[in-house]
């Protein structure tokens, strides 16, 4: 069904943008029907790279905060910059995805195949991948759909939102029907029921509400702690059996723990505290880690170093070393990765606790998943504000709550916070821009 005359021209711009509202904050999921279906019109290369450049241009215009507000970055120079990223998706996701529905003779079962295997390939690669605008990702909010999340994960997702926005085509095309139904059927007795959830846990996320540009001046970071004080004051009153805060959430860093986080040590006296900090390691050079520390009667028993680093935000790839020089903000020492997925025991609990963007990667959350009793994701989206980023981020944990069939907990500096059942429900949540303390009991 190409589109031929005057309308394939009028018809181009709706794509992107549909494609962008779909995974907008707006919750407009509904929109990647159509958004897909128009892509089909068009034999042509150039068009499905146009469409796939703004759609993901749109898509990921919250970077550009982190960038020209906290990293000081020259505006066109980081506008600049996400242009280049959306390039690089567009070629590799629209480009690559046209070039094999071309090799195939235009047969429509190649455009959901191909476009699941480029995803896959981009959640991996390079430099760990960019799992980002997976449009399986949307099944979390279709009904009914979204349970197919736990039978294959992200990419059956991805499998099923393409067959059903070829539904317009099966009317004619027989061999596209059959092949829907079959899609459909064959992953339903693998559909897991929840799991084995731990019992007689109380548990109390904190959102401190640390603004960016507090948390990146240290005199003001240490001047804003007693909000913490009376959120972990609020939280105690309940008698939890586990506080968590969010990722880098104190001015100081892990190794100055006892020196400068007396009262986390007390606290932590009434209540276990799993908290992220920096942590500074001396060896032949110095050595930053992004961890998670479990601290229980005043002294640490437990941490997880982050496995997967986010480049140019956590360390600078080769071969682009020479950016720190240009990029003040990218300066400095490298993080070091840690050595091993693995789960923090706490009281003969296991808990999941990746950090930040770890939760966007399936096979890595699945890793964690297999040793834990739940999931506890710590993170500060403070650098992408109220924005589509922090939304986007926030379905990925709904996401990976479906596949593995655990409740997990989305810790957020600035929200939201909350905790997702393992059917992918918010069950409790402090929206975004508020301080507050959530209170669960298993």
């Amino acid at each position: 069904m190409p589109v031929k005359g005057p309308e394939r021209i009028a018809l181009i711009p709706f794509a992107p943008l549909l494609f962008y509202f779909s995974f907008s904050k707006f919750d407009l999921w509904f929109f990647i029907f159509p958004a897909l279906f128009l892509l089909t019109l068009w034999r042509s290369f150039r068009v499905w790279l146009l469409v796939g450049f703004v759609s993901v241009f749109l898509s990921l215009l919250w970077i550009r905060i982190a960038m020209i507000k906290y990293g000081e970055v020259f505006p066109p120079v980081a506008y600049g910059l996400i242009a280049l990223l959306s390039f690089s998706i567009a070629l590799f996701q629209f480009g690559g995805t046209y070039l094999l529905w071309r090799l195939a003779k235009y047969n429509l079962l190649a455009l959901p195949v191909g476009w699941t295997f480029f995803e896959v390939l981009r959640s991996n690669f390079p430099y760990g991948g960019f799992p980002w605008l997976l449009v399986g990702e949307l099944t979390v909010d279709i009904p009914v759909l979204r349970e197919y999340l736990s039978a294959g994960g992200v990419y059956l997702g991805t499998l099923l939102v393409w067959m059903l926005s070829l539904i317009p085509y099966a009317w004619t095309d027989r061999i596209l029907a059959m092949a829907t139904g079959i899609l459909f059927l064959i992953p339903i007795p693998f559909i897991k029921g929840v799991g084995v959830q731990p019992e007689e846990v109380k548990v109390a996320i904190i959102q401190p509400y640390v603004a960016e540009n507090i948390k990146l001046n240290k005199k003001a970071f240490y001047e804003y702690l007693p909000n913490y004080w009376k959120l972990l004051d609020e939280a105690m009153k309940e008698y939890p059996d586990i506080v968590f805060l969010p990722e880098s959430a104190f001015p100081f860093t892990a190794n100055r723990l006892y020196s400068e986080g007396d009262k986390i040590l007390e606290y932590s006296k009434r209540a276990v505290i799993v908290t992220g900090l920096i942590d500074i390691r001396f060896g032949e050079e110095i050595e930053p880690y992004n961890s998670v520390f479990v601290i229980k009667d005043g002294k640490v028993v437990d941490f997880y170093d982050k496995v997967r680093l986010l480049p140019f935000g956590e360390y600078v790839p080769f071969p682009f070393g020479f950016a720190k020089s240009i990029f003040g903000s990218i300066g400095g020492t490298d993080y070091v990765p840690g050595k091993e997925v693995r789960c923090l025991n706490v009281d003969g609990l296991k808990i999941a606790t990746p950090i930040c963007f770890e939760v966007s990667y399936f096979s890595l959350v699945k890793d964690f998943a297999e040793c834990a009793d739940f999931i506890a994701v710590l993170t500060n989206d403070g650098w992408f504000e109220d924005s589509d980023g922090t939304h986007q981020h926030f379905r990925q944990a709904r996401v990976r709550a479906i596949e593995n069939r655990k409740f997990l907990l989305w810790v957020n500096n600035t929200g939201p916070s909350a905790v997702i059942s393992p059917l992918g429900e918010v069950v409790k949540e402090i929206p975004y821009g508020e301080k507050g303390v959530i209170i669960f009991e298993f």
